[in-house]
């Protein structure tokens, strides 16, 4: 009885769970392998070029005349701020310049995420084939300057109350818009470097 018990365990179920456990694991590997980047397919070095050329002419010829008034200090351009330090600056704003900064934060500031995002994903794709899965950085820079922008809008649109949590929180959004957009530059910038090593390398081979 104890031999047939542990015949059955071996070769029986132990084979069969372990054979199990591989399936599962080999499908789930399968699955993920397949969460590719947004677009990254269409990922190409004139694409990108193109982006590029877009995101110069948002910096600029379009951006800086985000709140309408050039004397103006958008609240986004900072790395972090207190409440203090936001409504210092919403206090300085005209009614109009309150008003040109809340319609271009909804639109202006909506396309050129959009713009600069897509630059930055397939620049990854481009330069890290291997590594793909960094242009997915570029989309939680996104999701942050989208959260920065409602957070700003809300501000704007609730002034002269003072919402100063919310102020924190925006805050902290620019904050992690900052350091991703660091975190990505960092690394598109070792990506080219480390490309044009191999492409001279390669050019220097008999």
């Amino acid at each position: 009885m104890k031999g047939g018990y542990s015949y059955f365990s071996i070769s029986g179920i132990k084979p069969n769970y372990l054979y199990f456990v591989n399936y599962q694991n080999s499908i789930l590997s399968k699955h993920f392998s397949m969460i590719r980047p947004p677009l990254a397919k269409l990922a190409s070095v004139k694409l990108s070029l193109l982006l590029l050329l877009l995101v110069i002419v948002f910096n600029v010829a379009i951006m800086p005349n985000l709140t309408g008034d050039k004397k103006a200090v958008p609240i986004d351009i900072h790395f972090a701020y207190s409440p203090e330090k936001a409504y210092e600056l919403i206090n300085s704003y005209s009614d109009a310049t309150r008003k040109s900064y809340m319609i271009g934060s909804m639109t202006l500031d909506v396309i050129y995420p959009v713009v600069y995002v897509l630059f930055l994903s397939f620049s990854l794709v481009v330069l890290f084939r291997k590594y793909e899965k960094l242009a997915w950085l570029p989309y939680f820079l996104f999701v942050s300057d989208l959260l920065e922008n409602t957070g700003i809008i809300t501000l704007l649109y609730n002034y002269p109350k003072e919402l100063y949590h919310l102020a924190i929180v925006t805050s902290v959004f620019s904050t992690v818009k900052w350091i991703l957009s660091i975190l990505i530059v960092l690394i598109l910038c070792t990506g080219l470097v480390m490309k044009i090593a191999v492409r001279l390398k390669e050019s220097k081979l008999p």
